[in-house]
């Protein structure tokens, strides 16, 4: 019965530090700053520069494109994907990224189209 108990312990502090890695490494995650953005659309790349900031404890979105801020809306960070709604021509597109370093890599939809995002840090 003590090797059992002895086991079972070994068994939860292995599982607890594999999943305090997962947090730290998802809480190494840093989306926060400036982007420039590329999405791969039906006409050709689309430019556009993406800031991310933190208020009042939540990921919120600016988003320039065209020469415009168009609106965002549902920003959310879990782990290393972030994730966001943007209207543009009246049009709702999700998107959504993987953040690695000071890359992005992901897709974006809507209006019946999808495509390839990626993005870059600016420094």
């Amino acid at each position: 019965m003590r090797g059992m108990k002895i086991g079972t312990s070994l068994l939860l502090a292995a599982l607890a530090l594999s999943w305090s890695g997962v947090a730290a490494a998802a809480a190494d995650v840093n989306a926060l700053g400036t982007w420039d953005m590329v999405a791969e659309t039906p006409n050709g790349p689309m430019p556009s520069v993406v800031t991310l900031k933190k208020v009042e404890g939540k990921f919120k979105a600016e988003v320039e494109l065209g020469g415009m801020k168009r609106e965002v809306s549902e920003e959310s960070l879990e782990g290393d994907v972030f994730k966001m709604k943007v209207t543009y021509d009246a049009v709702l597109y999700t998107c959504q990224v993987k953040i690695a370093a000071d890359a992005m890599t992901g897709t974006w939809e809507g209006g019946g189209n999808s495509g390839a995002l990626k993005a870059t840090r600016r420094h």
